[in-house]
């Protein structure tokens, strides 16, 4: 996947080849389906366990076992070796870890609320909770990504997952 370089109004940032976007984007998708599927399970195991809390645990031990099995296959394959330094981790901001803390927010909110609004209508409203913090994020620039201005098409496309977060939720 090679990244050239475009110029917007005032601002350059690097863009994907097409055929890149449209695998990005496929992949994307099919994350985006495994998140319903995801609720399945989780509603499925919080039922069995009849706790929501011992299901988190037992959730998030099952995906860093995922994760590990994934990280030592891409070793093996790929030979790669090398290893942040003692220099990068003491150079790395030290919110940067705590993603997993913020996603663990969702995982619980899934867990505890989406049996009780429905798959479709849970992800609508969480779409359009990381719409909006992801739209002020861009605007400023903010942990680690490209500043990427608000503009009147971007607030359109907030205002309609809204929209569509209250169909989901009212048929």
């Amino acid at each position: 996947m090679t990244a050239t370089t475009t110029t917007t109004t005032a601002e350059k940032r690097p863009t994907l080849a097409r055929s890149a976007m449209v695998l990005i984007f496929a992949l994307m998708l099919v994350g985006g389906a495994l998140r319903s599927v995801e609720a399945g399970c989780q509603n499925t195991l919080k039922l069995a366990l009849k706790d929501v809390w011992l299901c988190g645990v037992i959730s998030y031990g099952v995906a860093l076992t995922g994760v590990g099995a994934i990280l030592l296959a891409s070793l093996v394959v790929s030979r790669r070796r090398e290893w942040p330094t003692r220099a990068d981790l003491a150079a790395m901001p030290k919110w940067a870890p705590f993603g997993g803390l913020t996603g663990g927010a969702a995982i619980f909110a899934m867990i505890a609320f989406a049996s009780s609004v429905g798959v479709g209508t849970f992800n609508a409203v969480i779409i359009a909770g990381q719409m909006f913090v992801a739209a002020a994020m861009d605007h400023f620039g903010v942990l680690g990504f490209p500043r990427r201005r608000i503009s009147a098409r971007r607030v359109t496309a907030c205002a309609m997952i809204i929209i569509g977060s209250y169909l989901m939720a009212k048929y």
